[in-house]
């Protein structure tokens, strides 16, 4: 071990204090620990200050010195022992001595006995995580708090696999430190084990299968006396490589098994196995990581498929251990594939479901079906999902009716979708499938043409995301329910449906951000992106994210930042199909594509949402949002060809008695005529704060920017930007009452967030016209922390270019600054 260790080794500066009294006063001290925990490190140390101070010491168990020093007092005999216990009670000398735990020894145990009546026995424990923080500190080494954990785990805080580490760590580069530790800690484990004799690896081999040691059961296991299968057991537990759970350390398996080989190694873990079988003692996950080591048996089979039929968060993998383990895979394949998709292994659901499609077994087939379309609708594909429906038919659909029904309405063809539920009253209504029966009938419900049920369909959904089940719906309950809350101008029930959810699915951070998009709050949305891991997520959410990064972008006026957020989207466009629940992403992808001039990159999903809209007819709890940026890109291409057939879809819903449409109608009308230089003043306000207050805050708050351009009062243009800057920073509920508590006028969601006394500083500068460089040098701050603040300053108020900035600011009430 590196004598650099040793100022982390425990108790060290006590040991040399109490060595520095001697031999005025004589001291009695017993260091006991595992193998590696430093107590020869620690017994060097105290060889080296005696020295330097000109006393003698020597070695157990025969020594002419002041001082005594022993190291592993275990390997003494009993002779030996007793010896050194009488020179001990007689406190003629001074002891310092260390050794390894033999409880199952009698003379090791009297002389620990006698030390500790006469002086002190010292338990030198293994490091915790902030220890080795402290001694990377204090070897110059930069150490994450990951690689610490990673380090930790990997070596149970033994000191000298600790050692080993840190230096591997030091040595490289701080992105491979992970690579570098691992390799160290094999070449440590190594050394280890080596050094073992072969009854003692066998005996490591049972502390590798994950089920603590016993020694009856290791005497029997073993084919050895209870003696030395007590001899055996102390001798692991000492070890450096064995946890206080007895575990052997998961960095010295391979390295066990390459000593071993896997013939021998697997010979154990049998015996193991069926010790454990014939006492009706073994564990569920002993038994999985034995089939995982690769032990073929057919009564581990038997159990680690029993075991997976009750399991509810791990059965994909008891199932694939007990084919590992010699079950005959067909026996269980769609057990296996069913609950493979349950936990996110879609490559296995797929790969098993689809070799079922050719079953004669009709309650089969529809099942495998059941499995391949859920997990092609997670995919993103949809289209393929509801072709197998197709295939399918409604009379072999049987009791997955909901789950067909699902698909279909998503996929636009709302006439299979009610044909696959005309016999849905044959089925019972039981607890497992509640959520995928209210998703089915919701959305159906959804479709309806005069929008009037929509809040009926939402109010399902909301439902079935509280439902304490695991739902076999192809799409979650709360993902459907807060799209068609914003799909239907209703934001905050889409924050209903994130909190019915309890905190619970992959998807709600992604759905909190566009709600929170929706209704003004960016810096909240920005916030919630940030902490998102965008490849982990299933590709539809997928696309909601890139879809909202792109938003953000396009809202905040960073050109830059827009583009880098499309060049990350674009990827996926060419990976997932249009669905109903892709209409939102796909229209803010629209518009990002015409800002950037892009358009025909996103054209084709585009074009499939305009053909999803045919075939679904008249459906405005789901049109409508997609109509109204199918408008925004008619006006920002200039384009009144390609406005109109949008317009007139919104117009039609209108006429129907839709509430959202409407809105979206007049806002749409307001718009055209203020690009045309017809401003109705009163009109323009009324459709801004209607748009707001359906989640269209950014539209909303253009509108009100765009008229305020065109108007020559400038009373008029000041209050339109007022207004501007209200719906897009809207206030929380419990602050946006008036005196007498009725709620005032517009949007009511979230808080506006003042700006710091640094951003205020900034505005007014930027105000007196300054440029980046020149603010920097009076704020002594880079030019480039002056950009970030006016983009995070322009996000936040909502202004979408410069100009439109300082309009906004000084509404506000900023430039009074006298510099």
């Amino acid at each position: 071990m590196s004598p650099i260790a040793l100022d982390t080794v425990p108790y060290a500066r006590e040991v040399l204090r109490a060595v520095d009294a001697a031999p005025q006063q004589p001291v009695v001290l017993l260091l006991t620990g595992r193998s590696g925990t430093g107590k020869s490190v620690l017994l060097d140390a105290v060889r080296r200050r005696l020295s330097a101070r000109g006393l003698t010491f020597g070695a157990a168990p025969h020594s002419d010195g002041a001082f005594v020093i022993a190291d592993n007092l275990h390997t003494l005999t009993p002779e030996q022992l007793d010896i050194l216990r009488v020179e001990v009670e007689t406190g003629a000398r001074s002891f310092v001595c260390a050794m390894q735990p033999r409880p199952h020894q009698p003379a090791l145990r009297a002389l620990c006995e006698a030390m500790t009546r006469h002086g002190r026995t010292i338990e030198m424990r293994a490091l915790g995580c902030g220890d080795i923080g402290s001694f990377a500190r204090e070897l110059g080494v930069t150490v994450p708090r990951p690689l610490v954990n990673h380090i930790h785990t990997h070596t149970g805080g033994i000191h000298g696999g600790v050692v080993a580490a840190l230096l591997a760590a030091g040595a490289a580069r701080l992105d491979a430190g992970v690579p570098a530790v691992d390799a160290a800690l094999a070449t440590w484990t190594r050394s280890q084990l080596i050094e073992a004799d072969p009854a003692l690896l066998d005996t490591l081999v049972v502390a590798a299968s994950g089920t603590g040691l016993d020694a009856g059961e290791l005497a029997e296991v073993l084919g050895v006396e209870l003696s030395l299968a007590n001899d055996l057991l102390a001798r692991a537990r000492a070890s450096a490589l064995v946890t206080d759970a007895d575990l052997l350390l998961s960095a010295a398996v391979p390295q066990l098994r390459a000593i071993l080989g896997d013939r021998r190694f697997l010979a154990v873990q049998r015996r193991l196995l069926h010790t454990r079988l014939d006492a009706g003692l073994l564990r569920d996950h002993t038994g999985l990581l034995l089939a995982e080591a690769g032990v073929r048996d057919e009564r581990l089979a038997e159990f680690l498929c029993r075991t997976a039929e009750r399991s509810r968060t791990e059965a994909a993998r008891y199932y694939a251990a007990a084919v590992t383990a010699g079950l005959d895979p067909r026996r269980i394949t769609l057990a296996w594939a069913d609950a493979a998709a349950a936990a996110g292994d879609d490559d296995t659901a797929l790969r098993l479901a689809e070799s079922l499609l050719d079953s004669t077994d009709s309650s089969e087939l529809a099942c495998a079906v059941r499995v391949c379309a859920s997990v092609l609708t997670r995919r993103g594909l949809v289209n393929r999902a509801a072709a197998l429906y197709r295939w399918l038919g409604a009379r072999r659909v049987g009791a997955d009716w909901a789950v067909a029904a699902t698909v279909l309405v998503l996929a636009g063809d709302s006439a299979a979708a009610a044909e696959v539920s005309a016999d849905a009253e044959h089925w019972p209504p039981t607890q497992a499938t509640a959520s995928a029966r209210l998703i089915a009938r919701a959305l159906l419900t959804s479709l309806d043409p005069h929008g009037a049920a929509s809040p009926a369909a939402i109010s399902a959904l909301v439902q079935a995301a509280h439902t304490d089940t695991t739902s076999t719906a192809p799409c979650s309950a709360v993902t459907a329910a807060a799209l068609l809350s914003l799909s239907a101008g209703e934001p905050r029930r889409a924050g209903d449906a994130i909190r019915a959810a309890d905190g619970h699915g992959e998807q709600l951070p992604v759905l909190t951000a566009w709600t929170a998009l929706r209704v003004g709050d960016e810096c909240l949305a920005a916030d919630t992106m940030a902490d998102l891991d965008i490849a982990a997520l299933a590709p539809r959410d997928r696309l909601l994210a890139h879809a909202l990064a792109v938003g953000l972008a396009r809202r905040s006026g960073d050109a830059q930042a827009l583009h880098n957020a499309w060049t990350a989207a674009f990827p996926l466009f060419d990976k997932v199909e249009v669905d109903l629940l892709s209409l939102l992403p796909v229209g803010e992808l629209w518009l990002a594509g015409i800002q950037l001039r892009d358009e025909a990159r996103i054209q084709p999903l585009v074009e499939a949402a305009t053909a999803l809209l045919r075939r679904l007819g008249r459906a405005p709890a789901w049109t409508n949002a997609f109509h109204w940026y199918g408008v925004q890109a008619g006006i920002a291409k200039e384009s009144p060809q390609q406005l109109l057939p949008h317009a007139h879809a919104l117009k039609n819903a209108a006429a129907d008695g839709d509430p959202h449409a409407a809105v979206l109608a007049d806002a749409g009308r307001n718009w055209l005529l203020v690009l045309r230089g017809q401003v109705d003043l009163a009109a323009v306000q009324a459709a801004v704060l209607a748009l707001a207050a359906q989640g269209h805050t950014f539209d909303g708050a253009r509108l009100a920017g765009d008229t305020a351009r065109v108007i020559d009062d400038p009373t008029a243009a000041t209050a339109l930007l007022k207004l501007a800057r209200s719906v897009r920073i809207p206030a929380r509920p419990d602050q946006a009452r008036g005196t007498g508590g009725d709620p005032q006028p517009g949007p009511q969601v979230l808080e506006q967030r003042p700006l710091s006394d640094r951003e205020r500083e900034v505005v007014e500068l930027v105000l007196l016209g300054l440029t980046y460089r020149e603010i920097g040098a009076r704020l002594y701050i880079s030019a480039k922390t002056v950009e970030h603040h006016v983009a995070r300053i322009r996000r936040r108020i909502g202004a979408g270019s410069r100009s439109e900035l300082l309009s906004m600011l000084r509404a506000m009430g900023h430039g009074s600054l006298l510099v």
